[in-house]
């Protein structure tokens, strides 16, 4: 039971821009609050799982729930979500709303109701989940053991958590700014010892350098003298000397001393056998990828349907038909051509569990559809619903052909059903991710799709 995972599915885009809609707050600030009070949450239930009695069973009723974007702001939060979150949060609920609203940059009042909101989305998620499947209570705590670590550094940093004293989940996790602290720390020793051992090279090398230089001049005098000794008994010529004094000597001689300098110091390097490394030290704070909680939602734009706009996502579902009924050999294609041909809906997402109920939002790429169809009447389609490898074979091909079923009775009611020549469920025929692979992985086999045919 991948818990992280399955609690994410349901904070979809949609959900999040109709609940930040709902409460006058940005989609970003609702975004970081939920991702805020989800390891908040979990990490309670974990920190509390032997001295609240009945914890589990609690949670398994919450499987009725249908998440955040079925709920109004203007609902009132069900008394049992808010004894859960008493249980859970005691007295130091207030201070994390405030704590929490304060990081997100939203309102009080709006990190309440997000408490709330998050607290049924996440339970109802679980507990539907534990039903569905027949989760046992110590798998369930087992599951959530496991990623204890991967709940703390969910925790956006600052927010100081331990501090309020929730538990001994948080208050013995280390805070982030001691974390960084320390790692300053070590990373300021880590300077001055190299700083020292630098220090200590450079005045090695300096004596070694002065003793190099003394050394050249020695040489260089004893050079010159003995060239005195050749020139001085001979006198076939007057040895003439400019204003400056020195003649050629006199930048023959500085010219060797720095050569020389330059030979020993390389030499002495090259022949060092302690070589000074400075530690490199990594600070990491776990956090949520684009698949995360925090991560910006997709946009819709406009997509030309030859005049009329229509809102999708770009090289979405939408524009990628609209291209290929416009080809210029799309009538000519045989069935056998369009059966290799498959295109996959991006804004219509089915209820967790159900398969007569959309999430809000996906009536907008149904009704784009609708106007497509409409727009190129000889086009004739065929739905495609899929699963995963994970649960019993059956019934996963039972519920993706209702849900097929449901998607061509929907099309139906909007007028363009005789286009919508067949709906089929293929279950985990074409899944390709194996049943033990995360549900992050597994998620790329969970699909609706459509192709056009004869």
């Amino acid at each position: 039971m991948n818990i992280i995972d399955l609690v994410k599915e349901h904070i979809t885009p949609t959900l999040i821009s109709s609940v930040s809609s709902q409460l006058g707050e940005s989609e970003s600030g609702v975004s970081k609050a939920i991702s805020s009070y989800i390891p908040i949450l979990l990490g309670s239930v974990l920190d509390k799982k032997d001295s609240a009695t009945g914890l589990f069973h609690t949670i398994k009723t919450f499987g009725a729930s249908r998440g955040l974007g079925n709920i109004s702001t203007e609902q009132e939060t069900p008394d049992a979500i808010k004894g859960l979150i008493t249980t859970l949060l005691g007295s130091n609920a207030q201070p994390i709303i405030s704590k929490v609203a304060e990081s997100a940059g939203i309102s009080t009042a709006s990190s309440s109701k997000l408490l709330d909101l998050t607290a049924l989305t996440t339970f109802g998620s679980i507990g539907k989940e534990a039903e569905f499947n027949h989760v046992q209570e110590n798998d369930f705590f087992g599951s959530l053991g496991d990623i204890k670590d991967k709940l703390v550094g969910l925790l956006p940093a600052g927010l100081g958590l331990g501090a309020l004293g929730l538990g001994s989940f948080f208050n013995n996790t280390p805070n982030i700014s001691e974390t960084i602290d320390a790692a300053k720390d070590k990373i300021s020793d880590t300077i001055d010892t190299v700083t020292d051992k630098i220090s200590d090279t450079v005045e090695v090398a300096k004596d070694k350098i002065a003793d190099t230089v003394d050394t050249a001049k020695d040489k260089v005098s004893e050079t010159i003298a003995e060239t005195k000794k050749i020139v001085e008994p001979t006198n076939t010529y007057t040895e003439t000397q400019d204003n400056g004094g020195g003649g050629f000597w006199k930048w023959l001689i500085p010219l060797l001393i720095v050569g020389l300098g330059a030979f020993f110091l390389v030499k002495y390097c090259k022949d060092k056998d302690k070589t000074v490394v400075i530690e490199d030290t990594e600070i990491v704070v776990d956090s949520l990828n684009t698949d995360s909680l925090n991560a910006v939602p997709k946009e819709l734009s406009s997509i030309d349907l030859d005049g009329v706009a229509l809102k999708g996502y770009a090289n979405g579902l939408e524009e990628q038909i609209i291209k290929f009924v416009k080809a210029p050999d799309f009538a000519n294609l045989t069935e056998d051509q369009l059966k290799e041909k498959w295109f996959n809906f991006d804004n219509v997402n089915f209820v967790f569990g159900k398969t007569d109920q959309l999430e809000p939002g996906s009536e907008v790429q149904l009704d784009n559809l609708t106007a497509i169809l409409k727009k190129y009447p000889t086009a004739k389609i065929k739905l495609g619903a899929y699963s995963d490898k994970k649960g019993d074979d059956a019934k996963n091909k039972e519920i993706s052909q209702k849900r097929a079923d449901y998607l061509k009775a929907e099309l139906t009611k909007r007028g363009v059903g005789a286009q919508v020549i067949s709906a089929e469920g293929y279950g985990e025929e074409f899944a390709t991710v194996a049943e033990t692979a995360t549900d992050e992985e597994r998620a790329i086999d969970r699909k609706m799709s459509l192709r056009f045919t004869k």
